[in-house]
């Protein structure tokens, strides 16, 4: 039913949507200074990777290229937490959690992925001491991929030419690509941002490769959905993600247990319920759920704007227009799980 209703593979795209695939490749985690078994010979492509969008496709599709033309290993290397988080004034919400970008980088071709703690600290190393006493102990770097915008150190005096100019001396090749556009303008995580938070879902999944999601846990909320006959799971999110705009969105919500369940998912504070301090800015019913969700990790994928927030004038008028959301969504999706 589901697969006749949206046509193709549907537990592809939901696989792809959340990130599911196969083997991972190892993640390791770095410290300046800390001891390692040797360097592994090894071209990289350096970058925070965001959301892992088509831009960040691209650019590790090169490095895996030249690493498979070269014999040698290819290893994506990225922060956590996001150094905008660190030196950022005011941080920008994100697009993954870092244990999903991590998962995104794994998955996606590399031999491995290295994770470097980013503090204060480091944000002031230039270039020579980021390769020399950070990444040195664990690869021995022969080949360097990274965004033409791409910068690094205090104030991002190490640009790519500079890296470059330092990297041709020690027989590093360093190669600064042009970022992927879309529509004439290059790929970024701040037009994605843009585009969620203006509800512009599909060009923001255009740019992703996928439909874009959020994730958190689900905890107890006002129970007025069990009482009006439709109970809602009450996600808090992880992290300051990127929302899109108040309202009704038709949606995916994967469980823990595997399962992407229809939902009709409501984003902001119910106007009825906006005083209520159990109120959850992200609510989801899972058409034909039942069972106990309480402390489980979700992810919410957002597929279609249904309608915008509405304070309505009784509980029966709210009831009506609730269950006219979740009959969009079951013409839509059907109300039985996709088993990931």
């Amino acid at each position: 039913m589901i697969d006749a209703q949206l046509g193709g593979d549907v537990r592809a795209a939901l696989r792809r949507d959340f990130i599911i695939g196969g083997r991972p490749a190892p993640i390791r985690t770095l410290a300046r200074g800390a001891q390692a078994s040797g360097p592994w010979p090894a071209v990289i492509a350096i970058g925070a990777f965001d959301g892992f969008h088509l831009g960040h496709r691209y650019l590790i599709d090169q490095m895996v290229a030249d690493a498979r033309a070269r014999g040698l290993a290819a290893v994506a290397v990225t922060f956590d937490p996001d150094p905008d988080t660190v030196v950022g004034g005011a941080p920008a919400p994100r697009l993954l959690t870092v244990t999903d970008r991590l998962r995104a980088l794994a998955l996606s071709g590399v031999d491995a992925v290295v994770v470097v703690p980013f503090t204060r600290d480091l944000a002031s190393l230039g270039h020579e001491a980021f390769f020399d006493d950070v990444l040195a102990p664990a690869l021995d770097v022969r080949a360097v991929h990274v965004g033409a915008d791409f910068r690094l150190g205090a104030r991002g005096a190490s640009t790519v030419g500079v890296i470059r100019a330092w990297g041709s001396a020690r027989g590093i090749e360093v190669n600064g690509h042009d970022l992927v556009g879309e529509g004439g303008t290059p790929i970024t995580a701040t037009r994605i941002r843009s585009l969620i938070g203006t509800g512009e879902l599909a060009a923001a999944a255009a740019m992703l490769g996928r439909n874009y999601f959020v994730r958190g846990c689900v905890v107890r909320g006002r129970g007025e959905g069990t009482g009006m006959g439709f109970p809602t799971a009450n996600v808090a999110r992880r992290g300051v993600m990127q929302m899109p705009p108040d309202g009704v969105y038709a949606a995916w919500v994967l469980t823990g247990r595997g399962e992407a369940w229809p939902a009709a998912v409501n984003v902001g504070l119910p106007p009825m319920f906006a005083a209520d301090p159990s109120s959850s800015s992200l609510e989801a019913t899972l058409l034909g759920f039942s069972g106990d969700l309480y402390g489980r990790d979700v992810a919410v994928s957002f597929a279609e704007h249904l309608r915008p927030p509405v304070s309505f004038d009784s509980r029966a008028a709210l009831i009506d227009a609730v269950k006219a959301d979740i009959e969009r969504v079951r013409s839509r999706f059907g109300d039985t799980p996709v088993h990931l």
